[in-house]
C-alpha cells in the first residue's frame, strides 16, 4: 500500500519495521547481533489501533506465527552471539502459565541466552495476568526474567496497574515501559510528563518513546519528527533524569532504532506542505547496533498537521 504525495511515493508498510524481513527462523526474527525477538502468539488482551504488527495478527498464512518452535530453538542454539531474547506478539502473556514454563525450560538448556525480555500490554489490559505464581515463575529462572510494559497515557496508570507493577517489582522483576508517540492522544509534555514520572515513582523505567511506524491505517496517529524532538525537549526540565526515555524511530524494512534526538545522524533536509499533509526528508545514519553495515539512508516522515510544523 502507498500513498503519492509532495512528487514521491509514500510507503505504508505491511512489515513496517522488517519482522519478516529478518526472520531467521519460523517465529523468530534475528535484527540486532546480541539479541533475537520470539513471536510467542497472536493473541492479546486489546488489539490496538496503532499497532505496528496488526498486518501480521490478520494474516491468513500465520507467516509470524505459524509452525513449531523446534527450529527457532534449534537456531538460538546455534547462534552463540544471542544473549538475550524478547518474547512478543501479539501479547506473550497471552498464552498460559504452564506453555510458558515449558518454553523456558527449553530456553535454559540454550547456555549462552543470559536475559529474556517479555514485551507485554497486560499490565495496561489486563493487570490480573500479573499474578504471584507467574512473578516466582519468572524469578526462578537461570536468565534474568524483565517485563517491559506498554503504557501511553496517564489514564492508563489505574490503581490496579500500578498495584501489580509494585507487586512485580518488589519480588525483583525489572520493569520497563515503552509509549508511542500519538497525535491527539498524548502528543504533549504535560501528558507525557505525568505518565513518565508516574511510572519512575512505581518502579518502572520508561525506555522508548516510539515515533509512530509506516503501518496502514495508522495515518492519522502520525505527528511531525520536529514536534516529537520539542515535546522530549520540553520533558527534560519536568521529569527525573531516569523517568526520560529515548525518542526512537525504527527504520522500515528493519534498519533498527534510531535516536531522533541525535541530531548529527538524524538531520533534516527538506521540508514542505501541500493539503494538510506536513511532510521532511531525513537523512539518518542507520543504527550501528543492527546486523545490517552502518548506511547513510532517506526517511521521508509523512504527518497530518498543520503547516507551522513544516519547514523548522
Amino acid at each position: 500500500m502507498s500513498l503519492r504525495t509532495f512528487g514521491r511515493e509514500v510507503p505504508w508498510l505491511d512489515d513496517a519495521i522488517g519482522d519478516l524481513a529478518k526472520l531467521a527462523a519460523p517465529r523468530l526474527t534475528h535484527r540486532y547481533e546480541n539479541r533475537a525477538i520470539l513471536h510467542l502468539s497472536s493473541l492479546c488482551a486489546l488489539y490496538c489501533r496503532f499497532c505496528f504488527r496488526k498486518t501480521h495478527l490478520n494474516d491468513a498464512g500465520r507467516a509470524l506465527y505459524g509452525g513449531a518452535l523446534d527450529p527457532a530453538i534449534d537456531y538460538l542454539r546455534a547462534h552463540g552471539e544471542i544473549r538475550e531474547l524478547v518474547l512478543t506478539g501479539g501479547d506473550p502473556l497471552s498464552v498460559s502459565d504452564a506453555v510458558l514454563a515449558r518454553l523456558f525450560e527449553r530456553l535454559s538448556a540454550v547456555a549462552h541466552l543470559k536475559a529474556v525480555r517479555i514485551h507485554t500490554r497486560m499490565p495496561a489490559t489486563l493487570p490480573s495476568r500479573l499474578t504471584d505464581a507467574l512473578a516466582r515463575m519468572l524469578t526462578a529462572q537461570p536468565f534474568q526474567v524483565a517485563l517491559v510494559a506498554h503504557f501511553n497515557h496517564p489514564k492508563e496508570l489505574t490503581a490496579v496497574a500500578l498495584a501489580a507493577l509494585r507487586s512485580f517489582r518488589a519480588k525483583g522483576i525489572p520493569l520497563f515501559n515503552q509509549s508511542v508517540l500519538l497525535r491527539g492522544i498524548n502528543d504533549s509534555a504535560e501528558v507525557l510528563a505525568v505518565l513518565f514520572q508516574g511510572l519512575y515513582e512505581n518502579g518502572v523505567k520508561p525506555t522508548y518513546l516510539h515515533h509512530p511506524d509506516w503501518t496502514p491505517g495508522t495515518f492519522h496517529f502520525r505527528v511531525p519528527i520536529e514536534h516529537g524532538r520539542a515535546i522530549v525537549r520540553a520533558l527534560s526540565g519536568r521529569v527525573s533524569g531516569p523517568a526520560l526515555p529515548h525518542y526512537v524511530l525504527d527504520l522500515p524494512g528493519g534498519g533498527g532504532k534510531v535516536l531522533l534526538m541525535d541530531t548529527e545522524r538524524v538531520l533534516i533536509l527538506e521540508s514542505c506542505t501541500a493539503d494538510g499533509i506536513a511532510g521532511s526528508i531525513y537523512r539518518i545514519v542507520a543504527s550501528p547496533e543492527t546486523r545490517s553495515a552502518s548506511r547513510e539512508a532517506r526517511y521521508a516522515d509523512f504527518s497530518p498537521v498543520d503547516a507551522s510544523f513544516c519547514n523548522e
